[in-house]
Formats: C-alpha cells, structure tokens, sequence
C-alpha cells in the first residue's frame, strides 16, 4: 500500500510542476503583413524556444503569466512581449537591416553604426555562406568597396587581399586578421566561413590605428559564432561537387605539331624538324587526358550544436574542407573545431573560453603547364623493345625530345606534403564594478606543429638529361608557441540627457616564438613507402636547425564624443615597442582622429524625413605602421657555402645580410572624406568616400653595391622613400520587399590611383621581376620595363625603312614577319636605354555588382566581380608560338602566326633561330589587356520549414566561377603573381605564366537545422 501513496505523491507533484504553464499560438509578420518563417521565439531566462513555421505560426508554453517572450530574427528588431493573460499574440516586426542601432565591431569594443565615425565596411556571415571556398576572404570579393580580392587558384592557396590599394614595395600587401579580438597574422586559411557570424573591414588609419604597428595593410576583424540563449539547436551544412578543369588552349595534335616545326625550321633554312606529317595522322599523345582529371572532387560539410540559458551559452562546430588537385593525388585538407562558452556569473562577473584545434593538410604535384607544353608524339610509356625488365616503376616512362619532362611520370613520383597542427585557445574575464565601468582581460595561446615530408625516388628516363641517380629524403619540422595577453578598461557615461561619452585605455603584450630542424639524407636502400625516413639514408646526410623569437608590447586608448546624436567625435592613440628595432628605434606613435556630423538629425531636415532618413558626412586622419620584417635585422647574419680550389672544395662561410642599427617603422599616414546616406525608408543606401594615403620609410631589402666589397647578393633592410596613393570607394544599395517577393541589389566601386614619392636617393631605380619590371620616382611601382613591340614587319619595303640617319638598319637580324622594336630615345640603336614602361599591373577600377532575389521559399543569389584597365604578362606566349622551342604549339599556328603580307601584325613568324629575338626579348609583346568580368557565384535554393521534423531544410544549387569575359588570352585572367620567397610580391605582379587557375565549380547544397 505504501507504493500506491508514493506513486500518488510523485504524481501530484508532477500535476504541480505543471499547473500554470500556458501555452501561446500566434503568428510574426513584418510590415507588410507577410509571415516571416525561421524567426526564434525564446521564453526570457529559460532554454524554452521554438520558431516560426513557413507561414510564420509559432507554438510555445511559459510557465506562468509574467513571462516575456523574446521574438528575434536577422534583419529585424528583436521584440520582447508579455505573456499575461494572453493565449494568442499575433506580431509585426521591424526591419532593421538598415537601422541605424546595427552593432558594428571596431577595434577592441562594439558601437552602433550610428555612431561610427571612421571607414568600416560589414558583411555578414550569412552573406559569405553562399559561396563554398577555402578560404574566406574569397567570399569578399565585390561585397567592400574599396577591397581587392584576387583569387590565387589551387587547393588551399591564399587568395591576394588589397585594401585600398598597395602601401609597400617589399613586405607582404596582405591585412591583418583579427579573430574575436585576437591579432592572428596575416593568413586567414585555418577558419571556415561556416564559423563566421561577421566581418567588419577597417579600411582607414582612424579606423586601424587602433592596431598600430602592423595595420598598414588595412585590418580584418572577424567575430565567430556563439551560442545564444534556448532549446539546443543543431544545424549541419553541406555543399559537395566539383572544380572543373578545362584545358584553356587548343593545343596541336601530331600532325599539326610537326607541320608547325617543319614550317619554323624552314623559315630558317632547315630541314623538315619531321618529315611527312601525315604519318602521325591519328597517333596524337593526348597527355591532358593522361594526367588531368576532368572534375576535381571539393566538400565542405559543418556540424553545429548551440543553446544555454540567461546563466549560460556554448557553441560548438565541426567543419571540413576538402579540396583535391586536378592531378588525382595531393589537394588540400582542413579539418577545425570550434569550442565557445560564456559565462554570467552574475551581473558584474562574465567570462568566456575558445578552443579552436585544427588540422591541414596539403600537397600539389608538378606544373600542370608541362601537360600542354610537351609534344604530342612522345608516347606516355617507353616501347615495350626499349625496355630491360630492370627498370624501376619510375623509369618505364618515355623521353621527349622538347625537354620537357615527361609530366605523367612526374606525377607518379610526387612525394611532397605538409601536415599542420594547431591548437589556439582564447579566454576573457569581464568585470562591471558599476554602471558604465567595464574591465576586461583576455589572452590567447597556440601552439603549432608543422611537418612537411619529402621524397625523391631514383629513376632513370634518359640517361643524359631525365633522370636522378640517387634518392633522397628529407623533413622539416617547425613549432610554434605564440600568445597574447591585453587588458581594457572602458567608461561610458551619457549626461545632461544630450552629451554622450566614452573612454577606453589599456595594453597589449604579444610573443612570436618558434624553431624548426631539418634533416636531409641521400641512398634510401629502395623507393617503398616504408622506408622514407631520413634515418634510412645512407649517403650525405645533412642536418641544420634554428630559432626565433620576436614580441611586441604596447598602450592603446580611444575617446568617444557624441552630442544629441548629430556631433560626434572619436580619437585613438596607440604607442607600440617591437623587439624588431634598437632602442632608439625601438617606439613609435600612431595616432587617429575622426568626426561625424549626422545632418539628418538636424531641425532643418525635419521636412525632408519621408526621403532623406539617414545623410551623415564622415572625416578623418590617422596613423598606422609596418613591421613585418624578419626579426633582429639590426644584426649581421653570415650563411655557410663553398668554393672550388682547384680539384678541392672548400667549405666557406660569407657575409649574407648586412645589420642596420638605424632601422626604424615605416609608417602610413591617410585622410578621408565620407559621405553616409540613407533614402526613402532606406531602401537605397550607401556611402561615398575619397581617400589619400602617403607611406614613409618604407623598409626594403637592397643588395649591397659592389663597391662596398661585400659579395653582390650580401643584402641589407633599410628606408628607403615614400609612396602615395588616393582614390574613391563607392556603396550603392537597393532593397525592397513586395508581398512575398524580396529583393536587393548593391554595387561596389573603388579607385586606386599610386605613384611613387620618393626613393632612398635621386634617380634610383629598382627593378624586380628578373629586371622586367621598374620602380622609379613619379610612377606606379613595379611597372612593365621592356621594348615597345610595333607591330610585324609585313615586307622588304619596312625593313629598308627602319634604319637610322646613316640608313643603318636598326635591327639588321629582321625579316618580314618579325617584331618590329621603337628606337624610343631617337639615338639611332636599339639598345638598353630604349625600354620604357609598357604596362601596369594594377587596375584602375574594380567593380562588384550583388545581387538577392526570395520568392515565398525560393532564393537567388547572384555575385558578378570586375577588374579593369591592368595589364598581365601573358608568359605562355614563349612556349605557344615560339618555333624556337620543341614543345607543342597551340592548334594552327602555322596560320596565326605571319605566314605572308597581310597575314598577321601580332603573331611572328614561325622561327628556329629566333634571329630577331622576337621572344628572347622582353617587350610589349607579351603585354595584354587584364580586364575582365566575371560571374562570382550563382546560387539558387529551396527552403522547408518545420518539415520532416526539422526547423529548417534548404536544397540548393550553386555555380562558382561560370563564366568569365576577357581579352586576355592567357589561361586565367585573375592573376595576383609576385613571389613572397623572393621579397617579389609587388616588385612582380602581373606575371601571368601558367598560374594554377580559378577553376568554375558546381556544387549541391544541404542546410539543416533542427
């Protein structure tokens, strides 16, 4: 008996638990009165949520009538209701896409976009979710007006970021990534788009000098996702598909291979190259289709889980990426997890903990170029007749008279990949002694690990050129240990009911640490997968090792004014000390300034509220720095060789770079002028903004004159000029909702005008690019240097012509159908001293045109991207049209190229020799026109809401890079070029050559949320 009155006992207690708990229906609509589906519906200070249905219904329980219930949704102002008596509430939202109380993230705080005052470009991270790419920065392309985002093409390459053009000549152009407050250097690969809730562009000094020594580049702030307060949610994203590689030339099969070299070598006086072409009707070597996979498989997957309470939120996301090469072996891996928690003690306490471990891998075999540049009549294989039966797996292959290496055979051998782990974990403290006081610390640490393992197996191919005698192995290990640490204190303080103010002080300590070892051997026992260790080696093994370290510390404050919402008035100063530089050197001060005057607000527009909601014009001035140089450049650093004494050789050591105790920042100075405008409900919106930038001091890597007795490559950093640089950036931005139909179209405009000031004397000329591209004073840097090409000499009569004033002949080696050269300076000789600037890689205008388009639960997404007047040298000319050259030649050459009078005044004639230097010679020949535009990415979906048991299910179809419009006849147009290895990534950009390209790319999507 005492059982029954226990399970009674249990069950009253169960009927009192619930009694009062009231269950509310209701219906969100926005304005217009269309229901909004997806929008979070929360009981305050519980973990009890739900969300609205397809046709916006909602069904929730409170526990009694003084409940609020929270109605939140992106692009809508988050409304709080009360429950009391109520069993149904009907809600109308408000849209707030463009208010003016959007919180936009600057550096170290958060403010109301009204209240911004400095150049800040956002983009939300639903935005950058429709594209499927590696690395983020991708998505960003045409969405900022003012950022120039040039895709590199590959797995896992880094696409090049410029924002608002260039401000150095030498050291890396990219900007500085800072994630949930934490500097993370200049690479953004490691985080997923999937992670991202926002990103906000700090484009001006008054905006980035807050970051002072290493905001010259412009600074990226990236806030990741947080779990939010009700029911645990999950949510899975996928998108699979595949990059599709098509051959961008039409490259000759046999017999018109051998037609186009008979024709060169006869134009030159010599025997058919190959006799009887016909014979290799039909025998055409197809070596794309050997080793180019057609479609190259890329995934993107994302698994979320969030929730929490008033007391409690956490997040934590799973995301992998996986980008395979075009040769079937190598690609690109990323494998990261998100781990985020946050804590309300109470209402002073607050903390919050990231863990963020990630994984990469990467490896990408040879050059892709060699598939088209071999000829077409070497077979893959060596003849059965040529073989001995004692040939290693790598040697059975064939060799090609063009000296080309045999590409399918250099595929079979790659052994080259990075495996890279990461584990960085984030933490903040946060204390409110009292209203308008807040205190908070927060550090950072990560450590690294990164391995990278190579291979080179023994072979022999031809025994005089293709071939490598001895294998060998090696590994390099590098570690790294990095952490920051910075403490804030904020005031703010609103009084007399108009004035409104702000103080932020506090400091910062970062620490670089790393080493790294490698190890080399040579006579692995055999090539087996087993025995790859650089421990197996039995020949010349070979070891080095080395460490480094490098910290900066510094002191940062901003004060913020505002008077009734109309004046407003913002200043940052930020005093930092590198370890980079002595001690005079040592500190620098960047300062910023900026002001606002919302002239909407004013009584004399009040008449003008139904057009004009929102007319605010921004200026400011400020200062940011450069101190991406290699640590301790104050000290001299001598490297280990060797020199040849006669039958012996000597080890030597020589002085490599020079110390420069004088060293000191480069600095980057700019203003701006802005106008912010918002009209008719804010439908159409937009900014208009003129900027000017000059950079001082720029650091750069000089050789040493050989005057000075050091050896001609001893180098040495030191300050050497000045740059400048000015331009606009324009934001137009339509939207506009009828019933259930949704629209938006923005457009981004930007400008970049820069020219060299000054140099580290007068008349210096620094030259890059192999002496093929020239900086000098006055010009834009890194121009194209070489010879005008002045069309084709078409017959004898032009030949006579181009003389001097003795009637010498200029280019006496000249017959019709070769390169006609400008004498530039009039002197009578083509020499040296006639090169002149043929080109510019930097374009004049890039463009962006965005567009979104939602009907009932269908979307659209359309992203077109321009770039205009730069120019590319297209490198691919010297192995497509030169007879001088065995490699394969593009299809009907012998009719592109001059072949008679009239027949061409572009193409030269088909040469062995080459006499005229038509392709040894660097000139406008190789110079086209960069321009072009292109369709981003082309999205449509489907959207399910609370079907199959799920929130939300959205199916989707994507295209990325479709279609491509240019006169660049090269294989891609998007072309970043420079080499960092080589201090080049200014000095040489614009070369083409035969860059991995932006490949188009079809994908299906999946977005789940339950």
């Amino acid at each position: 008996m005492k059982f029954k009155y226990i399970w009674f006992f249990i069950a009253l207690l169960c009927s009192a638990a619930s009694f009062g708990q009231i269950t509310i229906k209701g219906t969100v609509k926005d304005k217009g009165n269309v229901p909004i589906p997806g929008v979070n519906v929360i009981v305050k200070g519980t973990s009890n949520s739900t969300a609205s249905d397809f046709d916006g219904k909602f069904s929730i329980s409170v526990p009694n009538k003084t409940a609020q219930i929270e109605f939140s949704f992106i692009g809508f102002t988050t409304k709080l209701v009360d429950a009391a008596d109520q069993t149904t509430i009907d809600v109308i939202m408000e849209e707030s896409s463009q208010s003016l109380d959007e919180i936009v993230v600057v550096g170290y705080a958060s403010v109301k976009k009204s209240d911004v005052t400095s150049s800040i470009s956002s983009v939300k991270g639903k935005e950058l979710q429709t594209m499927t790419v590696g690395n983020v920065t991708e998505s960003l392309q045409g969405k900022v007006a003012g950022v120039q985002v040039t895709g590199q093409g590959g797995p896992g390459a880094q696409p090049r970021v410029l924002i608002r053009g260039i401000s150095t000549i030498n050291l890396s152009t990219d900007p500085l990534y800072v994630v949930d407050g934490i500097p993370m250097g200049t690479s953004i690969n490691f985080l997923s788009n999937n992670e991202i809730e926002s990103m906000e562009v700090l484009k001006d000094a008054s905006a980035s000098a807050i970051y002072g020594s290493r905001a010259s580049n412009g600074v990226i702030l990236i806030t990741t996702k947080k779990g939010k307060a009700g029911k645990t949610r999950f949510t899975f994203d996928l998108s699979s598909g595949f990059q599709i590689m098509e051959n961008p030339y039409d490259m000759a099969n046999a017999e018109s291979y051998a037609t186009i070299m008979n024709t060169a070598y006869n134009n030159s006086g010599y025997a058919d190259y190959l006799s009887n072409p016909s014979q290799y009707r039909g025998k055409t070597t197809n070596w794309w289709d050997a080793g180019i996979r057609k479609g190259a498989p890329v995934t993107n997957a994302s698994l979320g889980v969030s929730g929490g309470s008033d007391k409690h939120t956490y997040s934590v996301s799973l995301n992998y990426y996986d980008s395979e090469s075009m040769y079937g072996i190598g690609g690109w891996e990323r494998i990261t997890m998100r781990i985020a928690n946050e804590f309300k003690f109470s209402d002073k306490f607050s903390a919050g903990v990231t863990l963020n471990p990630r994984y990469e891998s990467w490896g990408n075999p040879g050059n892709w170029a060699d598939f088209d540049k071999i000829d077409p009549i070497t077979p893959i294989y060596k003849p059965a007749d040529q073989l001995t039966g004692l040939e290693n797996e790598y040697s059975i292959y064939a060799r090609s008279p063009s000296y080309v290496w045999n590409p399918v055979a250099a595929v079979k051998r790659y052994d080259d990949y990075t495996d890279q782990y990461n584990l960085n974990t984030n933490g903040y403290l946060q204390y409110t002694p009292v209203k308008g006081l807040v205190f908070r610390t927060q550090a950072s640490i990560e450590v690294g690990n990164k391995v990278q393992s190579i291979f080179k197996p023994d072979f022999i191919i031809d025994a005089a050129h293709e071939k490598a005698e001895i294998n060998s192995v090696e590994r390099r290990a590098t570690t790294n240990n990095d952490w920051t640490w910075q403490t804030i204190a904020t005031y703010s303080k609103s009084f007399a009911e108009k004035h409104n103010a702000s103080l932020m002080i506090g400091s910062t300590m970062e620490e670089y640490n790393g080493n790294d070892v490698w190890g080399y051997g040579e006579g692995v026992p055999n090539n087996s997968d087993s025995m790859r260790e650089v421990n197996a080696a039995t020949k010349n093994r070979d070891s080095e090792g080395n460490s480094w370290s490098s910290s900066v510390m510094s002191y940062l404050s901003r004060f913020s004014y505002n008077y009734d919402g109309k004046y407003y008035f913002t200043g940052t100063f930020r005093r930092d000390g590198s370890s980079k530089f002595m001690a005079n050197n040592k500190w620098a001060n960047f300062p910023s300034a900026s002001v606002s005057w919302r002239i909407s607000n004013e009584g004399f527009m009040e008449n003008t509220k139904e057009v004009v909601n929102d007319l605010r014009f921004r200026a400011g001035w400020g200062r940011v720095g450069n101190q991406g140089l290699p640590d301790a450049v104050y000290q001299s650093k001598i490297k280990q060789g060797f020199y040849v004494i006669g039958d012996n050789i000597v080890d030597s050591t020589y002085p490599d770079t020079m110390a420069n105790k004088d060293i000191k920042w480069e600095t980057v100075e700019d203003i701006s002028f802005g106008l912010d405008f918002g009209l008719w409900n804010n439908k159409l919106s937009g900014s208009l903004e003129y900027y000017q930038k000059k950079t001082n001091d720029m650091l750069f890597k000089k050789q040493f004159p050989t005057y000075s007795g050091f050896p001609g490559y001893s180098t040495i950093w030191t300050n050497i000029g000045s740059m400048q640089s000015n331009g606009i950036d324009l934001l137009l931005s339509y939207k506009d909702k009828k019933g259930d139909f949704s629209y938006g179209v923005d457009l981004t405009f930007t400008t970049v005008n820069v020219e060299m000031m000054s140099l580290s004397s007068e008349g210096e000329r620094l030259y890059g690019a192999g002496n093929r591209t020239l900086t000098v004073k006055g010009e834009v840097p890194g121009y194209f240097y070489g010879y005008v090409a002045d069309g084709l000499f078409q017959n004898q009569t032009e030949l006579n012509s181009h003389t001097d004033e003795h009637g010498t002949k200029l280019q006496p080696y000249a017959k019709a159908g070769d390169i006609r050269f400008k004498d530039i300076n009039g002197d009578g000789k083509l020499d040296d001293k006639d090169r002149t600037k043929i080109g510019s890689p930097w374009a004049d205008y890039n463009v962006g045109l965005n567009f979104n388009f939602a009907y009932k639960q269908f979307d659209l997404v359309a992203n077109f991207y321009s770039s205009i007047g730069n120019d590319i040298v297209n490198e691919n000319v010297k192995d497509l049209y030169n007879g001088a050259s065995l490699t394969n030649k593009v299809s009907g050459l012998d009719q592109m190229a001059w072949h008679g009078e009239g027949t061409s005044n572009y193409v030269p004639r088909l040469s062995k020799d080459d006499n005229n230097e038509n392709y040894s010679k660097f000139s406008s020949f190789y110079v086209e026109d960069g321009s072009f535009v292109r369709m981003k990415n082309l999205q449509v979906g489907f959207s399910f809401y609370n079907k199959f048991g799920l929130d939300k299910l959205r199916l989707s179809l994507s295209g990325q890079n479709l279609w491509t419009w240019t006169k660049y006849s090269g294989v891609d147009p998007e072309v970043a070029g420079g080499d960092p290895k080589l201090d080049d990534r200014v000095k040489g950009s614009g070369f083409g050559g035969w860059n991995y390209p932006v490949q188009p790319t079809i994908l299906m999507g999946l977005n789940v949320a339950f």
